[in-house]
């Protein structure tokens, strides 16, 4: 154990979700993703007033898990992004995308930046498990294909320096209304997506938001200096994209494309595993669950589907009907510890957390935004998260 000086050593790392930014993204400047409001609302800033070295970094809104990976181990890190030679030559998009200078650079050494903690929202969870493994692990597939003098370190491997990943409401395990959409219906929506930002272009809206769609030759970089690319070039980029599957942010929702990424994952045995879970519905006595009073508004109807939605094809991956209770957008199975991971039941407070173990925290009365901050008081949310800093801080 460190001395209390020494505690808040590591950096933590916010990761966000779906449609999701973060520092570097021209909205963050009047508006925060993490305590979704304004300056009084800052989450980052808190946390930085309290000792705290704390990065938000913004990855590709709607990009897939592996791509906002690699896009994240640049941030970090520094250097271009390289989104992998077998990667990109398997779903047919820019191998190299945008240039960091790197938030941590000597992530990995000898001392306070030897480690850091990871912190992640919804679909951010998935890409912090992805990211995770290849920090440790590197990629096989990868090393083989691409000349040693090429190889991006991240998929080299570098274990030792994640201490802790802890997930709020991540998509862990997928959620059954993408299932319910079905392939179909997630690439109509994400090509929708996809299509706007090749129409709006590069314009004042699309810098404000960066959708960060570089890889596909939908949009280029804010900074870029090269001409934008003609309209039909960037919906042949949709279409790239729309007719990939699991390159794809909108299949990966679903309960089975989970199921299938996550069989690569691995704990590692020097860094501990938290899933911290939500939930807003109960029976409503006929064997449905159905949204809370408290429930956010737009999140009614999405949970009321969640709470009646039984897929027969997902019997197979052990669904039953203890998937039927969600935060409002993915069901409380969804976001707890991968299912094929070693994972346990944790409380707050406990001083005997092991690493390479996954924690499943007590289900609490949450939606799926509330760890962002809607409909959360400014009290109440950073309140929450200097406790969670200090537990963070007493693993060791």
């Amino acid at each position: 154990m460190k001395s209390d000086q020494n505690l808040k050593q590591y950096p933590a790392v916010f990761i966000h979700g779906l449609f999701g930014w973060g520092e570097g993204s021209d909205l963050e400047r009047s508006y925060h993703y993490w305590g979704f409001g304004g300056e009084k609302r800052d989450l980052i800033a808190h946390l930085r007033a309290q000792g705290y070295e704390v990065y938000a970094p913004s990855c590709g809104p709607v990009s897939s898990a592996w791509d906002r990976a690699c896009e994240l181990w640049a941030i970090l890190a520094g250097g271009r992004v390289d989104y992998g030679k077998a990667h990109a030559a398997r779903y047919r998009h820019a191998r190299y995308g945008r240039v960091y200078p790197g938030l941590i650079p000597d992530w990995g050494e000898k001392g306070p930046h030897e480690k850091i903690d990871i912190l992640a929202h919804s679909l951010g969870g998935a890409v912090a498990i992805l990211f995770s493994d290849l920090v440790a692990q590197g990629d096989a597939t990868e090393r083989a294909v691409t000349p040693p003098e090429e190889l991006s370190p991240l998929f080299i491997g570098h274990p030792g320096r994640i201490r802790s990943v802890t997930t709020l409401s991540g998509v862990n395990n997928g959620t059954t209304f993408a299932d319910f959409f079905g392939n179909r219906g997630m690439r109509v929506l994400a090509g929708a997506v996809y299509g706007a930002n090749a129409l709006v272009g590069d314009t004042r809206l699309t810098r404000l938001f960066d959708f960060d769609t570089d890889q596909w030759g939908v949009m280029r970089a804010p900074d870029a200096k090269e001409k934008a690319a003609p309209l039909y070039k960037k919906l042949a980029g949709v279409a790239a994209y729309n007719r990939n599957y699991f390159d794809h942010v909108g299949h990966e929702l679903q309960v089975k494309v989970r199921a299938y990424y996550n069989l690569r994952h691995t704990p590692q045995p020097d860094t501990w595993y938290f899933a911290r879970r939500g939930c807003r519905t109960h029976d409503d006595g006929r064997g449905h669950q159905v949204p809370d009073k408290s429930m956010r508004k737009i999140l009614k109807l999405w949970s009321t589907v969640i709470g009646r939605y039984r897929p027969k094809d997902l019997a197979p991956l052990g669904f039953d009907d203890s998937w039927l209770p969600s935060d409002g957008i993915v069901n409380v199975v969804g976001v707890s510890a991968p299912l094929n991971a070693p994972q346990t039941d944790g409380v707050d407070g406990e001083t005997a957390f092991r690493p390479g173990i996954w924690y499943n925290m007590p289900v609490e009365d949450k939606h799926h935004m509330s760890w962002v901050g809607i409909g959360e008081s400014e009290e109440a949310l950073f309140g929450y998260y200097d406790a969670l800093f200090a537990a963070l801080h007493r693993l060791g």
